[in-house]
């Protein structure tokens, strides 16, 4: 609901400050005093551009500030998606400069244009000649359906499950491409995989090669072990013999010179390690077993694939070669679970859709009820609002495909003379036909669910007598449960007004401008009386309007 309205600099507006009512507020005032400008005014800070030319006093700024209480209007998760902080008494404030230089706020948080046009939606509606372009708004429509069907919880709940279906599309598409990504080079790596799966991952490859390499030189080994052999058993110059002989003449030296008794000693010492040793040498030729020539082709086999893989993958060590096959395992175990995931995905997927479609149907079928009940409360207020001979009526069409709003498609037909000729209302009706059709329908909504600050731009013109007191009549049953602004130019709608405002002109060092004034119930019975009969008005008149302001109380 919006609580006060300040407007300075702007246009032909100096300063003008309008503290509202929660219901009906009424505008008056000649046309050409500014009314329009006021609206112009309220739509800044609604994310309305501003007119290159609407600086009044080119050294300041245009200020136009708006309060607001917005507790009925549960709004906290909108200010949460424009990362606003929420206050049920919000104030929304926009400044332009003489450079053109545009700021606003809410709640002295500075915020984008769009933000404060997102915001403003939520807050004000500002029904003008241009207002029946929401009839062209497939959002309008199901809204309206939905709120007069009582379906706007199902449809809720649709719209979240529908934005999960999507999500879980992108997700299933997304592995689908991964696993096509996969499917490109399968048979290749199925292929590598099968080669590398032919090694022995547990054998050790540096025994192997040692062993490989007995193989090829185990004669050659033998032949040097007997050579070994006979360098320590010669009789006749054998090591162990050669070195008995050295301890000896060592032994006979030291008996005439003690200075060699230590070396006899480390010398007789040694005899046993050689011993030992030539024992080891002897046994470990004796127990020499010849490889088989089997085995060795088989290592020679298994050492060259090794290799030769190695080559291929460009690795240097085995244990490379095998982290990359554990690598490739791991990615063929990871297109298992790919598949297992792809199908679980799109059996999930399937089970949303039933669940979409159960939704879409519940939509469809409370939607299609309410019809008759909508086109026969339209109509009645058409007729009452001076249009007998026209007939409203809505087509509810299903579709093959989802849309945002179920499987729907909503036309809003007219017909201006009794059904004989229906087309769509954007196209068959007047623009006095598309106001009139508006306020019924926002009169029905207003009904059955919150609407924000209606302000209606002069609703009611063109029409007179009996549907001019019928136009006042659900105006002012409307601002029972809302707040209304209304521009009017009548007298029956104006004294409806739990608030009346008259905008006029001043003139001020030459220069003309526009104000606005809050009525008292003298001044408003004498502008009643203006609009009643003109200027000045007759005592018939003004009697006139006070008796219909009394009737009102």
């Amino acid at each position: 609901m919006l609580e006060r309205l300040f407007i300075r600099n702007y246009a032909l507006i100096d300063e003008m400050d309008m503290a509202f009512s929660p219901h009906l507020n009424v505008i008056t005032g000649e046309t050409g005093t500014g009314k329009s400008i006021m609206l112009k005014g309220l739509g800044l800070i609604l994310g309305k551009r501003a007119e290159k030319d609407a600086i009044r006093h080119p050294d300041k700024k245009i200020v136009v500030e708006g309060e607001f209480d917005i507790r009925p209007y549960h709004l906290q998760e909108t200010f949460e998606k424009l990362d606003l902080d929420w206050e049920p008494h919000t104030i929304i404030r926009r400044e332009i400069t003489p450079a053109g230089k545009s700021r606003a706020f809410v709640n002295d948080t500075p915020v984008r244009l769009e933000t404060l046009e997102q915001l403003g939606q939520k807050l004000v509606d500002i029904h003008s000649q241009h207002q029946h372009l929401l009839l062209q708004d497939k959002n309008f429509r199901y809204d309206f359906l939905d709120a007069m069907a009582g379906s706007r919880e199902i449809r809720t709940q649709y719209g979240e499950l529908l934005k999960t279906y999507r999500e879980i599309e992108k997700t299933l598409a997304r592995l689908q491409e991964q696993k096509e990504k996969w499917e490109q080079s399968y048979d290749y790596r199925q292929y590598q995989l099968s080669e590398m799966e032919k090694i022995d991952w547990e054998r050790d490859w540096e025994e192997a090669e040692n062993q490989l390499k007995k193989f090829e030189h185990q004669e050659e080994i033998l032949a040097k072990w007997q050579e070994l052999k006979h360098l320590f058993e010669n009789e006749t110059g054998g090591i162990l013999d050669l070195f008995r002989q050295a301890k000896n003449i060592l032994s006979s030296i030291a008996r005439y010179d003690e200075g060699w008794e230590e070396l006899a000693r480390r010398t007789e010492s040694l005899l046993p390690e050689l011993s030992e040793l030539f024992y080891d040498i002897e046994n470990q030729g004796e127990q020499y077993v010849f490889l088989d020539i089997n085995e060795k082709q088989r290592l020679e086999t298994e050492l060259n694939r090794l290799y030769d893989l190695m080559r291929k993958h460009r690795v240097n060590t085995p244990e490379e070669l095998h982290r990359l096959y554990l690598q490739w395992q791991s990615e063929r175990t990871d297109f298992s679970k790919l598949e297992e995931e792809i199908a679980g995905m799109e059996e999930k997927l399937k089970q949303t859709a039933s669940q979409l479609d159960a939704l879409a149907e519940k939509l469809h079928t409370a939607r299609e009820k309410i019809l008759p009940e909508i086109e026969e409360q339209i109509n009645t207020l058409l007729h009452a609002l001076g249009m007998p001979h026209s007939i409203f009526k809505i087509v509810l069409e299903r579709t093959d495909e989802w849309n945002e709003w179920g499987k729907n498609k909503v036309t809003f037909l007219l017909s201006p003379d009794k059904g004989k000729t229906f087309g769509e209302v954007k196209k068959i009706a007047s623009g006095g036909e598309l106001s009139r059709l508006m306020l019924a329908i926002k009169y029905l909504l207003s009904q059955k669910k919150r609407l924000p600050t209606i302000v209606f731009d002069e609703i009611d013109a063109g029409i007179s007598g009996e549907v001019a007191r019928k136009t006042a009549a659900m105006l002012h049953e409307m601002s029972r449960n809302m707040q209304l602004i209304v521009v009017t130019h009548l007298p029956q709608t104006a004294v409806k007004g739990d608030k009346h405002f008259k905008v006029f002109k001043t003139e001020k060092d030459g220069q003309i401008g526009s104000t606005v004034k809050t009525l008292s119930p003298e001044e408003r019975i004498y502008e009643i009386a203006e609009m009643i009969e003109g200027k000045p008005p007759s005592n018939s008149a003004v009697q006139h309007a006070r008796h219909l302001l009394e009737m009102e109380k």
